[in-house]
């Protein structure tokens, strides 16, 4: 039922958009088998030892009809193997191109996390198989809200500046733990630059109000807030606790060479939220429709043993001292990604690519894995 609605209003715009003025259809896929080489599974997929050809294939549409000179209307559908190829809206809002630059928009938009956020699952727009899992981890990549940009350029540079606001409320996993995640407040602030045609820059913050309902949670802040522990309880919990992203990219693609670095840094007050610093450095050199590349990655979140401290370190509170320990250092993470990648251009609008990634991990309770996949992205 979910699949015939979001294809029968899909066919609907492009049927209303058609009539009107002028309509674009476009799309793009991959279809991906992946599978791990060494160890269980590996972070950011649902690979293990057998053979997946679905956790990271997936189909979309796009529909952009001009309602006039200066209004359109967009709508992105994604159906996704991971989740059995049910179809989502990623997208669906209305623009405005008021001319001189200005621009906004309102509906379900990308966050403007990342250098790849606009083209986050189109594969055919980005040299890696995938993004690097080390950076692109975001619990979350679409907001329902509002946009406005401005675009200008003098000589060779160009660059576009833009806010954003809205809010995003969707289902999560964390410290493995299902969970419901709902973002209020949420602003931001963006910047893109680039240079002639090999340089670009770009610069991000966002900040939001936090809350996080993870059910089996309940029972250890019950037992905190019970024993007289509730800053403890409320120091674990997230209730509209501020969260703040910063985002830094560079693009060099000069010639036959590719270098691209990002970094980010996030962090949340006032709850076991570990602060996250993480960032990636990719080359590349094109051989006429070949290009190899390498990755290299960090992730550091920092948990923040400070909330176990305010325990008495006493018998009597053992048990409750460990089971808050365990929640607040599940959030340790100091993994390093080496990734390997072999990206064939085919054709115009359609590519093969391979990855081979070894990650490892210096918490004891993550597991070292090497990761092997390859795929085939086009758009249409």
């Amino acid at each position: 039922m979910k699949r015939l609605l979001a294809l029968g209003i899909l066919a609907a715009l492009a049927a209303t958009t058609t009539a009107a003025q002028s309509v674009q259809i476009t799309g793009f896929g991959q279809m991906v088998a992946g599978t791990v080489t060494d160890g269980n599974a590996f972070p950011g997929t649902g690979y293990d030892s057998d053979w997946d050809y679905k956790d990271e294939s997936l189909f979309a549409l796009q529909v952009r009809g001009d309602l006039n000179e200066q209004w359109s209307a967009t709508a992105q559908i994604v159906a996704r193997g991971r989740d059995d190829f049910d179809p989502e809206f990623a997208w669906a809002y209305v623009g405005w191109n008021g001319g001189n630059g200005w621009s906004a928009k309102a509906g379900r938009q990308r966050v403007p996390f990342f250098r790849y956020s606009d083209f986050l699952e189109v594969g055919y727009a980005y040299p890696w198989l995938r993004p690097p899992h080390a950076v692109y981890n975001a619990t979350f990549s679409n907001y329902d809200g509002l946009s406005a940009a401005y675009s200008f350029g003098s000589g060779d540079w160009f660059s576009n500046v833009g806010v954003v606001g809205g809010k995003n409320e969707g289902d999560l996993t964390i410290s493995n733990l299902p969970a419901t995640q709902e973002l209020g407040s949420l602003v931001g602030i963006y910047a893109d630059t680039t240079y002639a045609d090999w340089l670009s820059l770009r610069a991000s913050y966002l900040q939001a109000d936090v809350s996080v309902n993870a059910q089996a949670l309940n029972p250890l802040l019950t037992a905190l807030s019970g024993n007289g522990f509730r800053n403890v309880a409320e120091a674990i919990d997230y209730t509209e606790d501020h969260g703040r992203f910063i985002g830094l990219a560079a693009e060099v693609n000069k010639g036959n060479w590719l270098l691209i670095g990002e970094w980010t840094d996030t962090k949340i007050d006032d709850a076991y939220y570990a602060d996250r610093t993480q960032y990636y450095i990719t080359g590349g050199y094109r051989f006429g429709a070949w290009m190899p590349s390498i990755t290299w990655a960090r992730r550091d979140n920092e948990a923040k043993p400070g909330i176990i401290a305010l325990l008495p370190n006493v018998p009597p509170l053992a048990g409750l001292r460990a089971a808050t320990a365990g929640v607040v250092l599940s959030e340790d993470l100091d993994a390093t990604y080496w990734s390997y990648g072999l990206r064939w251009d085919v054709a115009t609008n359609v590519a093969l690519k391979a990855d081979y990634t070894q990650y490892t991990n210096d918490t004891p309770a993550v597991a070292d894995a090497d990761s092997f996949a390859v795929g085939v992205v086009f758009t249409f």
